[in-house]
């Protein structure tokens, strides 16, 4: 066995309160490719910690028949500040209370630092494992003070040493998705297929925000774009949308661990001896840009119903809910919610009492909405 375990302390909050992360790793790097994955960076979307303990016994399993070729590293919990934010009862994991910012914004870019070391004469002849090198030692010379800085520095040094990285997530109530950058189209697809997710939400270079994947596909992405790599050579990084909060089943954590193990043994750093089925495979997986994405809002209060679910094809100015009115002048008075786009429903609200301009739903887009900002994609709720 090859089994090696992690723990990464962070900066004590307060007195007598101690943090870390921790990592699994399995295999070895020298031996060939590396993965890395995580769970719970938003410490209230529960789905992934279920699925990845599913996939550790599975890898403790593979790694003792000598099956694991490459680096497997898998960090269970990616955010043990979060986990602790209870507000009366229910986990407040999604924003920090420090400063009230999204835990998975404001990661480290690093494409301005490959850029510059692109410019430098030998910044185009380096290999890639020179490259992985590049990305590590440059994240390691940056500071950090508090434990989430510390915790979301840590994150970025361990998993861009890795050739593939993948987040897991969910949203409220919402169909399987992937997030990717628009350099690894054929990798998503090819993600999005296993995962038996229909929807990959393909992100332009610059689509701002600095979400945890970005660390991962800035670097990459920006070796890529000037031409020193292919796609199949360059990194690859994704956020996975494991469904809805309310999914977490051993059901679907069997499926979804047993196909994460598919995609590793696709991308040669693992050996199945009998390849699971998946009639996934042959799943038509739906493209859309990011510019595409329309978060249509709640007009008013009230109680929301839904007219649409998620993976529901929508058109423009097609009703996808209505808000019924509690302090309406009438009775069950109803305020429609307006498709934006043409495309499809992918996310819609867990809570049904909603507030004005609350999110009612996300909707992909099969072109990009008027008026988008293509710097600043990825809002902050």
């Amino acid at each position: 066995m090859t089994y090696r375990r992690l723990d990464i302390p962070l900066p004590s909050p307060a007195p007598g309160v101690s943090l870390n992360l921790l990592a699994h790793q399995f295999g070895n790097r020298t031996n060939g490719r590396s993965a890395y994955l995580h769970a719970g960076l938003h410490a209230d979307e529960h789905p992934g910690l279920l699925v990845l303990q599913n996939l550790l016994d599975k890898l403790q399993k593979l790694d003792a028949a000598g099956a694991i070729s490459g680096l497997v590293t898998v960090v269970p919990y990616a955010n043990p500040i979060g986990m602790s934010q209870r507000l009366f009862g229910p986990i407040a994991g999604r924003f920090d209370f420090e400063n009230g910012e999204n835990f998975n914004r404001n990661f480290p870019l690093l494409n301005d630092h490959v850029d510059a070391h692109i410019a430098k004469a030998r910044g185009r002849t380096i290999t890639r494992d020179e490259w992985r090198t590049t990305f590590a030692q440059t994240l390691a010379g940056l500071p950090a003070t508090s434990p989430t800085q510390t915790m979301k520095l840590e994150l970025a040094k361990l998993s861009v040493q890795h050739d593939i990285v993948l987040d897991l997530h969910c949203d409220t109530d919402c169909i399987a998705h992937i997030y990717a950058s628009e350099l690894q189209l054929d990798r998503a697809t090819a993600l999005a297929r296993t995962m038996a997710a229909p929807v990959v939400l393909i992100e332009p270079r610059d689509a701002g925000g600095g979400a945890f994947d970005q660390v991962h596909s800035s670097a990459w992405g920006t070796v890529q774009a000037a031409g020193l790599l292919s796609q199949a050579e360059s990194g690859f990084s994704a956020s996975i949308e494991l469904r809805g909060q309310a999914d977490v089943n051993d059901e679907l954590a069997e499926s979804d661990s047993t196909n994460l193990l598919r995609f590793l043994a696709s991308e040669n750093l693992l050996t199945l001896e009998t390849p699971p089925a998946n009639d996934a495979d042959a799943l038509p997986v739906a493209v859309f840009p990011l510019e595409g994405a329309s978060h249509v809002q709640c007009p008013c209060a009230g109680i929301i119903v839904y007219r649409k679910a998620p993976g529901d094809r929508v058109r423009v100015g097609e009703v996808v809910a209505e808000i019924v009115r509690l302090d309406g002048s009438g009775f069950n008075e109803r305020v429609p919610v307006l498709s934006t786009v043409d495309g499809q429903m992918i996310v819609r609200q867990l809570q049904k009492l909603v507030r004005p301009g609350q999110r009612a739903a996300l909707l992909a887009g099969e072109r990009p909405v008027r008026g988008m900002d293509k710097g600043s994609l990825l809002l902050d709720f």
